[in-house]
């Protein structure tokens, strides 16, 4: 019970995490995420399976997916944004995703059907992306086009003109 107790504890903070500024429960999001990570890695309470043998995959997942977070984390700090990088996050950002692919592959033991596994999981990876596709196609084609917005009166000329000359800093004439 434990296990499903702190799988509840993370959703259910992930979700407060998601509620904009109007809301103010996003504060409480960290410590209920905390509180299910802390449930899921500090358990001393007997668990039984299938609940065992998901700790026991989760356990082997967090420590490489915990560092592959924090070097995607960097790197997409570093990335470029208006044609300026910051390339020592992007460095060590990189440097640490590939600790991680090193631990995946230095903790993880392989399956014996691991082949079969992989083109399982890629075909379902294609088909779920192929309907993703399709649901997006079909829903943005059930949308009536909108009429075009009508022209600018002179009064709102003027006013766009004024904010966007203060914004430039340019003297309007």
């Amino acid at each position: 019970m434990m296990i499903w107790l702190a799988f509840f504890l993370l959703l259910v903070g992930i979700t407060f995490a998601r509620m904009g500024p109007s809301f103010s429960r996003n504060k409480f999001a960290v410590p209920i995420i905390m509180a299910g990570i802390s449930l899921l890695a500090f358990n001393n309470f007997p668990v039984e399976n299938p609940e065992e043998e998901l700790l026991g995959y989760l356990r082997g997942f967090a420590p490489w997916f915990f560092v592959c977070s924090i070097g995607c984390f960097l790197v997409l700090r570093g990335s470029p944004i208006y044609w300026k990088s910051h390339p020592p996050q992007l460095i060590i950002g990189w440097s640490i995703i590939l600790i991680s692919f090193y631990l995946n592959l230095e903790y993880y033991e392989l399956p014996d059907n691991f082949i079969l596994m992989a083109i399982f999981s890629a075909l379902g990876g294609i088909i779920s992306l192929l309907f993703f596709i399709l649901l997006v196609r079909f829903v943005e084609n059930r949308i009536p086009l909108e009429d075009p917005a009508p022209d600018l009166t002179e009064e709102e000329i003027i006013f766009v003109k004024k904010i966007i000359s203060a914004n430039i800093g340019v003297d309007e004439k």
